[in-house]
């Protein structure tokens, strides 16, 4: 039996939340944006990526998650429309550093945080992530299970979706899902593109 096939995707209640966001810290621990903003150790990086997306989905209103049994092994995250960061992060986080410092300095995160919230999408929109799976199970089709979930959501409810990924390899599982490219930046060795989605 294929992996996907074993895998249950619904939305999460709320005792399983912070398992979702602790596969998000897992997974994202080796993403070319937490490497960038926390260097190479992988001890300070994993933990600096679990304490980052383990109280950030456990606040999400209805997170996507995909279980392999009792546990949880994926997370496709959102923010509903007014909720992302773009509308709701304080002046700290969209003002971008006047200097970006070396490997593991605070400067980074801020940085990262202030374009996310400069390029976020005027009009209304869902804004997707973290979208992950457990590292030992990806590229299993969980992913695109989790996706296809949230594209019929968007899609029943007539809403454009919102995204930024730092992979190209991400991009081209999103086009396939549906999504367009927007916009890409690179600076600092660091690129990222925004991608939407509108609804069918």
């Amino acid at each position: 039996m294929a992996m996907a096939e074993q895998v249950l995707v619904r939305p999460l209640h709320d005792h399983e939340r912070a398992a979702a966001g602790a596969v998000a810290g897992r997974a994202l621990s080796t993403s070319p944006t937490s490497v960038w903003v926390y260097g190479d150790e992988p001890t300070y990086r994993v933990r600096s990526s679990l304490d980052l997306f383990v109280p950030f989905v456990t606040a999400m209103t209805a997170p996507i998650g995909a279980l392999l049994g009792d546990h949880v092994v994926g997370v496709c995250g959102s923010a509903m429309p007014g909720a992302c960061i773009g509308a709701i992060a304080p002046d700290e986080l969209r003002t971008p550093p006047k200097r970006v410092g070396g490997e593991g300095d605070p400067t980074r995160g801020q940085y990262v945080w202030s374009v996310y919230c400069a390029r976020d999408l005027e009009e209304r929109h869902w804004h997707l992530g973290p979208v992950s799976v457990e590292p030992g199970l990806q590229g299993a089709g969980i992913g695109g299970l989790m996706l296809r979930a949230f594209g019929d959501q968007l899609d029943d409810a007539g809403e454009v979706g919102w995204l930024e990924t730092d992979k190209p390899e991400n991009v081209v599982f999103y086009r396939r899902a549906g999504w367009v490219e927007a916009e890409e930046l690179t600076e600092h060795s660091l690129t990222t593109w925004w991608m939407r989605r509108d609804p069918r």
